[in-house]
């Protein structure tokens, strides 16, 4: 079988719903798979760029897992992929340790998917908000998944949402990401 790990990346892990209830399911359904909470990890920034590029090269399937953020990914995982995603390791004349490798991205956003389009309040579609990653994944010569996203996952207390509405959306958002790691795992 294949060898998956997710990098999470995520600012406050602890409190989430949808994020969490993602990885605890992932959990249960495949128990060897790598979860790296980043910031678990490096709570100060300091990323073990060997211990990270090490992870990559002997895993198959690369899931970022993470809420949208202003925008973009969570600065911390920005941060990682500028040490990681290095010159001889990633890419350039000697770079080729991501070759054929498959990347897939999990993200939850909060506002709903009528938001993220021309005329929505955001503007633009939550896929283009991960277009930066694709070409990443490109650069390295890696394959690229469709995006698995969320929508509607805020909770704020007595304005927004309950927690069992988030964790029920979030729970649908995992249902459509297991098929595509099925596929890829299998």
């Amino acid at each position: 079988m294949k060898k998956l790990t997710i990098i999470l990346a995520h600012s406050n892990y602890e409190k989430s719903i949808a994020n969490k209830t993602i990885i605890e399911n992932l959990n249960k359904k495949y128990p060897d798979i790598k979860v790296r909470n980043l910031m678990e990890m490096y709570p100060d920034f300091n990323i073990d760029i060997d211990s990270e590029q090490k992870n990559l090269v002997e895993s198959d399937i690369i899931l970022f897992q993470f809420p949208i953020n202003w925008y973009n990914m969570p600065a911390i995982l920005k941060h990682w992929m500028d040490l990681v995603l290095a010159y001889g390791f990633a890419y350039g004349a000697s770079g080729d340790k991501l070759n054929g490798k498959t990347v897939i991205v999990s993200v939850t956003a909060g506002a709903h998917e009528e938001a993220y389009t021309p005329i929505g309040s955001q503007h633009f579609r939550l896929r283009q908000f991960l277009n930066n990653i694709e070409s990443s994944a490109y650069f390295c010569k890696m394959n690229f998944v469709e995006p698995v996203l969320g929508y509607g996952n805020i909770y704020i207390p007595n304005v927004v949402n309950t927690p069992e509405i988030v964790k029920q959306r979030a729970t649908q958002q995992y249902e459509r990401l297991i098929e595509s790691l099925d596929k890829l795992l299998a």
